[in-house]
């Protein structure tokens, strides 16, 4: 008996020390914040594509992606993270902000200003 316990402890801290090293996307999350704040962007990129890669429904993680293209005038590729963010949380405030300056680099003031308007009745509810 005490082999097949030995075996079973194995197998058990073997897949406990896999779940622990797989990284999940809130920590991609931080370390491309990280990387932007040391304005290193391409690692930033990198680390908010991984945290898409690894949750496809995190808002956050479309966001902050869409703030990086923004930043890298990769406008298209902005809005379409921006929007993503929108549709995958709807009470998400801040997409609507980023957008509304995209448009705004993009001379589309009255989309600009619909995207801040959203903004502001989001923030404020």
């Amino acid at each position: 008996m005490s082999y097949y316990l030995r075996r079973y402890s194995f197998i058990l801290i073997i897949f406990l020390l896999f779940s622990c090293s797989k990284k999940n996307a809130q920590h991609y999350i931080e370390e491309g914040i990280k990387y932007t704040e040391e304005q290193d962007y391409a690692k930033a990129e990198s680390s908010f594509k991984k945290a898409i890669e690894t949750d496809p429904k995190n808002a956050l993680a479309h966001y902050t992606l869409g703030g990086i293209y923004n930043y890298n005038d990769m406008l298209e590729d902005a809005i379409r993270e921006f929007k993503k963010a929108m549709e995958l949380d709807p009470l998400y405030p801040d997409p609507h902000y980023s957008l509304g300056f995209v448009y705004e680099k993009m001379k589309m003031d009255d989309k600009a200003q619909e995207e801040f308007a959203r903004f502001e009745k989001l923030k404020n509810r």
